[in-house]
């Protein structure tokens, strides 16, 4: 049916499918495929290396070190994951710090471990959850400049199951997608939008303040509010909630500081 690009019988499919058996993974994987056509979120990635150059590039989640080994050879790279299992060949100037996102920014600071670079890019792909989310963002602009672009994971989940807080199946986004709607409405003087990129969106970030405090000040009221948001909130205000930014690199380039 995608063959065909016929992505309405697709989608019939997938909801069938759902009918018999709402967890069956392969059938959730199906619909991302019809939401998020276009290139993933690793291609993406690699555009934004190449476009930026940047000196400094900072990555929560580092996993098997795929996303991170898509850095240049010049960029100074900060990984921070507490069970990095790298297997990539990552040729930048990286250092992998072993441990939660919350443990390095208590006992580091990133400037510092980023040897005086200025954070141009950094990538948000820790927990899932939009709560660690924020607080990784939060930490991020405090190193941030005016051209700084932060990249977050998980944010375009095609259905509710793949946007549970507690992993039911393979495919998995978690709720990081609270994160768009919560940063539209409490940092208006952001650029926020959504990158429908497989397997799970990618958010995109860009007119940073480093001296900003209203995240950090209202952190608990913040979290609660938008604990109470529901994933059926997306079948109606998908594009309200979620603001889409075309998956095409011109349209992308177009939102990048200058």
């Amino acid at each position: 049916m995608l063959a065909r690009d016929d992505r309405a019988a697709a989608r019939a499919a997938c909801e069938a499918m759902f009918a018999l058996n709402g967890a069956y993974n392969q059938a959730h994987m199906l619909m991302a495929r019809v939401m998020m056509p276009g290139k993933n979120y690793a291609a993406i990635l690699s555009r934004l290396h190449q476009h930026l150059q940047p000196a400094g590039y900072a990555e929560i989640g580092v996993a098997t070190g795929a996303s991170m080994a898509l850095a240049g050879a010049e960029t100074r790279c900060v990984g921070i994951d507490p069970c990095p299992r790298v297997t990539a060949n990552i040729a930048a100037r990286a250092r992998l710090y072993p441990l939660t996102s919350d443990d390095f920014f208590a006992r580091y600071n990133l400037a510092e471990e980023l040897s005086g670079e200025r954070l141009d890019l950094a990538f948000i792909d820790g927990l899932h959850l939009f709560e660690q989310a924020l607080k990784d963002f939060i930490n991020l602009e405090k190193h941030s400049h005016p051209g700084t672009v932060v990249m977050i994971h998980d944010c375009y989940p095609p259905t509710e199951l793949s946007a549970a807080r507690d992993r039911v199946m393979a495919y998995w986004a978690g709720d990081v997608w609270r994160m768009i709607p919560l940063l539209i409405k409490y940092r208006p003087d952001l650029d926020v939008k959504v990158i429908p990129a497989l397997p799970s969106g990618l958010g995109l970030v860009t007119g940073l303040d480093a001296g900003s405090s209203v995240l950090e000040e209202r952190f608990d009221d913040i979290v609660a509010e938008f604990m109470a948001l529901d994933y059926s909130q997306l079948d109606e205000r998908r594009e309200e909630l979620l603001p889409a930014l075309a998956n095409d690199w011109q349209a992308i380039l177009e939102r990048l500081p200058g």
